[in-house]
């Protein structure tokens, strides 16, 4: 787990052996069997979530359609920062695509090392920043994209997914049904 969160921290900050030692501390081996779930739907949520090796998805449910946010695939941290922040029942479903090695960390913990560390606080800092960018894309995307276009830039800038997840899923993410998918498939293949 120690390699994978140094792995995972390097794309924000350079932690010491110290600092990462302590960051480790925190988290507790979870493992996940693929197709469940981290946490779903109406869960109060007071964990982060470490996905050492694996993949899962991230989705809401609307009048009983999956309707996929992202995917995260290991060496990655994540939770449902709304739940957290605001205290009430989480909305957000995390489903493992395959077997997966997790470990949680109580978010208040985390919040402790982070006031006491400020190269961990830079790492979780531009973490968020990163995330916030990225979604920001991802809705300016959806404004102005066509789902073909949509699909060619996840191609380009998250050939992991294409690669490894279902099709079903990545439909469902770029906001289509699995047929559009296949006919853009056809189309540009």
């Amino acid at each position: 787990m120690l390699e994978q969160l140094k792995i995972f921290s390097l794309r924000f900050c350079e932690l010491s052996t110290e600092e990462l030692g302590k960051l480790a501390a925190l988290f507790s081996p979870t493992p996940v069997k693929r197709l469940d779930h981290l946490f779903t739907e109406g869960d109060m949520i007071n964990k982060l979530f470490f996905i050492s090796d694996g993949v899962c998805r991230g989705y809401y449910l609307k009048d009983g359609t999956e309707c996929t946010t992202n995917f995260y695939f290991g060496p990655s941290i994540m939770t449902d920062l709304i739940a957290v922040r605001t205290k009430k029942p989480s909305s957000l479903n995390v489903q493992a695509l395959k077997n997966s090695q997790c470990y949680t960390a109580d978010f208040e913990n985390i919040e402790d090392i982070i006031f006491k560390y400020p190269n961990v606080y830079t790492m979780f800092f531009k973490m968020i920043e990163h995330l916030f960018m990225e979604k920001t894309k991802r809705e300016v995307s959806f404004i102005y994209d066509s789902p073909e276009e949509r699909y060619i830039k996840l191609f380009s800038e998250r050939p992991k997914v294409i690669a490894e997840i279902p099709q079903q899923y990545i439909a469902s993410y770029i906001g289509i049904k699995p047929e559009t998918l296949s006919r853009i498939r056809k189309k540009i293949l």
